[in-house]
This record gives structure tokens, sequence and C-alpha cells, in this order.
């Protein structure tokens, strides 16, 4: 089931000879779904211009039908297969300073891309991961992957080979192993239609670095409501959620959060994930029932986004913790991503809000 292999970007060519890629590739020929690794999150891979394939994406995962795939491609000729009419200049100036990387651009399709892999719309998400087995494999099977986050829909998502292996072990034929994922949350998502360029899903690519690079104001879009048509991943529904309730809390109203923490880890036992850094005291947490978890600094959210899916699954998993309070991060750069994983994971009504009612 789980495959695990040496990665290095300059032994690609060798990749390709690997008996677990070919035999990956073997399967995604024949209509097959398989795991496989990137940068940002492990994906649930299928020929994206084959419906039937595509499809077993959709009930591995149990994803709602109207939420769209993103495509993963190997060269630029591959998009060709996939975008209708010409490539903007803003999108090659884009493609050229971000790919390969977890930048995902949308496009008008072309008509014989299934329905399935753009949920019904008339628009592509498109990138080219920057993972030498996840290339390798799109080059070897000469197929542009559908390939949404390898695990069941609306859980925290995969960075290790293991978390796909607990979601869907009685679902795929083949996981590779390509080690911990180097940004831990998914790819931004942006839309060039419109006068201003707008960010339809935070992640690796910041839209700092999106707008210094183009010198122009980047927007991030709204969060869409239930009758709104989805034009990216994660923008839509509960993503990223543990089953544990998940609280949030900052400088400002640390106070009575924590204090409500204190007062629930008389019943509950807690945890508590903050900053090394942290200006919120929390000497006074050392109650039994209180598990503290000092994994990042505020100068650096990439430990927090690299770690994050994972810390969320371990506390899942562990049964004594009952509740999950996490630090908020400045939104600045992949801190804009971390915080939106965090929230969508959090129910609307969970925000900084214990005791505020069940879902």
């Amino acid at each position: 089931m789980i495959k695990k292999l040496a990665l290095d970007f300059e032994l690609r060519a060798q990749l390709k000879q690997d008996p677990a890629v070919i035999e990956a590739v073997e399967l995604l020929k024949k209509g097959e779904i398989v795991a496989l690794p990137t940068e940002t999150v492990y994906g649930l891979a299928a020929d994206a211009l084959n419906s039937e394939a595509v499809k077993k994406i959709f009930k591995a995962k149990g994803r709602p039908q109207d939420n769209p795939l993103i495509v993963h491609i190997a060269d630029e000729s591959q998009l060709k297969q996939l975008a209708a009419g010409e490539i903007s200049a803003k999108a090659k100036k884009l493609m050229e300073k971000f790919w390969p990387g977890p930048l995902t651009i949308i496009f008008p399709k072309k008509q014989d891309v299934p329905e399935t892999t753009s949920a019904g719309l008339e628009t592509i998400a498109v990138r080219m991961p920057a993972h030498p087995l996840m290339l390798a494999v799109i080059e070897l099977a000469e197929l542009p992957l559908a390939a949404p986050s390898a695990n069941t829909s609306g859980f925290p998502s995969p960075t290790r080979a293991e978390h796909v292996y607990n979601d869907l072990k009685t679902k795929i034929p083949l996981i590779l192993d390509g080690g911990f994922c180097h940004f831990g949350v998914e790819s931004t998502v942006v839309d060039l239609r419109g006068d201003r360029l707008k960010v339809l899903r935070p992640g690796g690519i910041s839209r700092e670095d999106i707008s210094n690079f183009l010198g122009e104001e980047v927007i991030l879009a709204a969060e869409l409501k239930d009758d709104q048509e989805v034009l990216s991943p994660g923008t839509k529904y509960r993503h990223y959620a543990p089953t544990k309730k998940l609280y949030t809390f900052n400088f400002e109203d640390k106070i009575s959060v924590l204090n409500q923490a204190l007062k629930r880890a008389k019943a509950e036992k807690i945890a508590i994930i903050t900053a090394r850094d942290s200006k919120i005291s929390i000497k006074n947490l050392s109650e039994k029932n209180i598990k503290i978890l000092r994994v990042f600094d505020h100068e650096a959210p990439e430990e927090l986004a690299q770690k994050l899916f994972d810390l969320l699954r371990k506390l899942d998993a562990d049964q004594s913790i009952e509740e999950i309070y996490i630090e908020e991060l400045d939104k600045a750069g992949i801190g804009e991503a971390v915080m939106n994983r965090i929230h969508k994971a959090a129910a609307a009504d969970q925000y900084s809000q214990p005791g505020g009612g069940d879902n």
C-alpha cells in the first residue's frame, strides 16, 4: 500500500525507473487513483481527462460534487490540453516566477475537459507542483493529474503518507511516500479575470509576494455563501477540521478565553497550541488537564504552516484531549493562509468563543 522513495530534484530521471513510480503510472493509465506527495500536501491523483477516474476521487474522499479539482501538470505543453484561448501576459508572468510551486491559476477551460473535473464550471484550476516525485509521475504518465488533498473530505489535510493511510487505506490501491510535505498548507489559488487579481484561497505563495512581484494590489476574495458557485477548492465548505472542538485566541482576548480554558480543564483535558515567543503568559496553566504545545515562533509562521495539520491529527487521535485552543498568528505573509485553515477548521460560532455552542 505505502511505498517510500528517496527524493532529489536532480534524480527525476532515476525516479521514473523506480518500480513504485512505474506501478503508480500504470494504475493511473488504467483509470485508477493513487496518492502522491506534493510540496504542499499529499494529493489523491487521477487522470484529469478521464471522467470515470475522476469520479473515484470524489467517491473515495466523500467530496461534494460542486467542489472543483486542481489539475497538476509537469510542463506548459500540458496546459494547452486544459486551457482555452491565449494565455494572458499576466498569467505567463506568474507562471515564469512561481512555477513549479504552490500557485494555482484559474483559466477558461477547453470543452473536452470533463465537467467532473471542473465541477461543471467553464474554468479550470491548474498548477505545476514543485515536488520531484509528483513531477516524475506526471511526466512518465504523460497525463495531467487532478489531485485534491488525499484525505477524507473536511478533515485535516495529509502532510505525511501515514495520514493518507489512516483516512483512505481501504479505498485506494497505492500511496507513494515522499516524506513530510515542505509547505504544509495547500497552494494559493488566483483568479486573473476582472480588473484586479483576486486570491480565491490563500496558500503557500503569499498575497504580498504576488503583489510585490506584479507591482499591483491583490485582493482576497470574500468567503462564499451556500448558494454561491465554487471557483476554487477550500472556499465554501468547512475544511481541515479535527473531530475535537477547536477554538482560537489572541493577545487581546487571552484573559477571557484562557480563563474559560482553566474552568473547562477541571472537567475536560484541553490542548493549547501557542508560540515559543508568545506574549501570552501561560505559566498559570499548569493544571494536569492542560497540555501545552509551544511549537512555533511568531517571526516564523511557516513553521506552524508545516506542522498545523499534523498537530491537529495527533491531538484528534489523543483520546484524552477533548478541546483544542490555538493562538492566532498575524495574517501577514503565509500567516494569512495558516489563519484561513484554522478558521475553516473551527465552526463559525467557535472562533474565540469556548462554550458558545456544539456543532
